[in-house]
C-alpha cells in the first residue's frame, strides 16, 4: 500500500468513524425511554391525533427540554403526516408578563421563513410565464444600478448573486421606513459585490430583497400584494402578514432576545425597536406554526397537487451550491439527507425576537414546523430531529448497522493490507 493509499484510507475510515459518532449523538436521546417531563410550562393543544399519541409524548420531551436548555418563554409546534395535521400545541407563554399563554394560534416573527414566500411568489410567476430566472434582474429593475457583472433573478434565489450580507447584527437593526420595497435598496445597491455572480455562495438577506423587487417589477403589483394573492389565500394562510411597527395584532407574540446587540448583557429583555418595511422579502413576516404547514404541505406533491407544478418542485430543491447536487441550498430551501438517509428540504430563520424552522420529508410526506418567541434561540440540531423522528419511518435497513459494517470492513481491509 502506498502512502497515499494508506493516508486516503485512513482519511476514510476517520470519516466514517466520526459519522458513525455522529449518529449516535443525534439519536441517543431518542432512543432512550422518555425521562419525566424536564420542564414544566403550561401548554396549549388545538391539534393531537390519538394515534400519534406516543410520538406526540415523545417528542414534547425534547422540546420541553430544548425550551429549558435555550431559555425559550413561548413556543408552538405544528407536525403535519400526509397533509393532515396530527399534532399542533403551544408551549410557553407568548407574553411573560402578562402571562399570556402562547398556543397554536400565536403569531410569530418568522424571520428568514420569509423567504421562502418570496420565493413561492417567484416560483408562481414562473409558471404563469411572467418572470425569467435568467435574464438581468435590471429586466425586472431598472433602478438597481449596473455591476461589472450581470445578475440574474436565480442567481438572487440561490444566494449565488454576489450581493453583500449583513456585515453585523447592528446594521440588520432597521429603525428607518421605507415606503416601497426598491426604495429599501438604498442601503446596498451602491455596494460592490463579492464575488462574480455564480461563482461562490454567500447567504444574503439583501438578494433576497433584491428579488422581492424583482418579483414586484414582474407582476406589477406591490410585493405584499403579491404574496398576498399568490400564495397566502391560495393556501388559506390567513394568520400570516407583514410586520407592522405602527400596530400589534392580539394574537401577535412579545419577542424577546438575550443575544447581543439586542441585549447589552445576555439577559432576556423585550427586543428593541425594529422597522421591518427594509426587509419584507427576507425576514418581514409573521405566521402561525398552522399556517407554516399548510404552506408546507403545499411543496410536498405527493399531498398537494395544484399550487406548484413538480418540475418547478424540483426546481427549487435541487441544490445549487453543496456537494454534487446532493446537499446544499437550491431556489430559497436547503436540500440534505439526516442521518438516517432520509431526504429533507429546510430552512431556518433568526431574527430580533424570533426564531424558527420549517422541514418538509418527501419519503414519508411529513411537515414539521417550529416557532418561537426568543431572538437567536439556536435549536440544537439534535433536538430537533428527535422531535421529529416519532413521526418519520425507520429506514428498512438501519443506518447504525450498515455504518458499522463498513467500519469494520474498512478496518479489517487496512489492517490486512498494511
Amino acid at each position: 500500500m502506498t502512502f497515499i493509499q494508506k493516508w486516503l484510507s485512513v482519511f476514510a475510515l476517520t470519516a466514517c468513524t466520526l459519522v458513525l459518532l455522529l449518529w449516535m449523538y443525534m439519536t441517543f436521546d431518542s432512543e432512550r425511554t422518555p425521562s419525566p417531563l424536564p420542564l414544566d410550562v403550561l401548554a396549549s393543544a388545538s391539534i393531537r391525533a390519538t394515534e400519534y399519541a406516543p410520538a406526540i409524548a415523545q417528542a414534547t420531551v425534547h422540546l420541553k427540554a430544548m425550551m429549558a436548555e435555550r431559555q425559550i418563554p413561548g413556543l408552538s409546534i405544528a407536525v403535519a403526516v400526509e397533509g393532515k395535521t396530527v399534532w399542533s400545541e403551544g408551549f410557553g407563554f407568548a407574553d411573560l408578563g402578562n402571562r399570556k399563554p402562547a398556543t397554536p394560534q400565536t403569531q410569530y416573527r418568522i424571520a428568514s421563513l420569509s423567504k421562502l414566500l418570496t420565493v413561492a411568489s417567484m416560483a408562481r410567476l414562473y409558471e404563469e410565464g411572467k418572470i425569467d430566472l435568467d435574464v438581468p434582474v435590471q429586466t425586472y429593475v431598472p433602478s438597481f444600478p449596473k455591476k461589472a457583472h450581470d445578475i440574474t433573478v436565480r442567481q438572487l434565489a440561490s444566494h449565488t448573486a454576489g450581493i453583500r450580507p449583513y456585515r453585523d447584527d447592528q446594521e440588520a437593526m432597521n429603525t428607518t421606513r421605507y415606503a416601497t420595497v426598491t426604495a429599501s435598496l438604498e442601503k446596498f445597491k451602491d455596494d460592490t459585490l463579492h464575488f462574480a455572480p455564480g461563482k461562490g455562495f454567500v447567504y444574503s438577506s439583501y438578494g433576497y430583497v433584491l428579488l422581492s423587487a424583482a418579483v414586484e417589477g414582474a407582476s406589477g403589483k406591490d410585493f405584499l400584494s403579491l404574496v398576498r394573492s399568490s400564495v397566502l389565500t391560495p393556501l388559506g394562510m390567513e394568520s400570516t402578514r407583514e410586520i407592522r411597527v405602527d400596530s400589534m395584532g392580539p394574537r401577535e407574540a412579545t419577542c424577546y432576545d438575550t443575544e447581543t446587540p439586542y441585549s447589552p448583557d445576555g439577559a432576556m429583555v423585550p427586543s428593541p425597536f425594529m422597522d421591518f418595511s427594509s426587509k419584507w422579502g427576507s425576514g418581514g413576516f409573521l405566521s402561525t406554526t398552522e399556517d407554516l404547514v399548510r404552506f408546507g404541505n403545499a411543496h410536498l406533491s405527493r399531498v398537494h397537487q395544484g399550487f406548484l407544478k413538480e418540475e418547478t418542485l424540483d426546481m427549487m430543491f435541487t441544490p445549487v451550491t453543496g456537494l454534487g447536487g446532493l446537499i446544499g441550498y437550491g431556489l430559497g430551501w436547503s436540500s440534505i439527507y439526516d442521518l438516517r438517509l432520509r431526504r429533507i428540504h429546510l430552512h431556518f430563520g433568526a431574527t430580533s425576537g424570533g426564531t424558527s424552522v420549517l422541514a418538509i420529508f418527501p419519503g414519508s410526506g411529513v411537515t414539521i414546523t417550529l416557532l418561537a418567541n426568543l431572538g437567536h434561540a439556536r435549536f440544537p440540531s439534535n433536538r430537533l430531529m428527535n422531535i421529529a423522528n416519532p413521526f418519520l419511518p425507520d429506514p428498512s435497513f438501519p443506518v447504525k448497522v450498515l455504518f458499522g459494517l463498513i467500519l469494520a470492513g474498512g478496518w479489517v481491509l487496512y489492517f490486512r493490507k498494511k
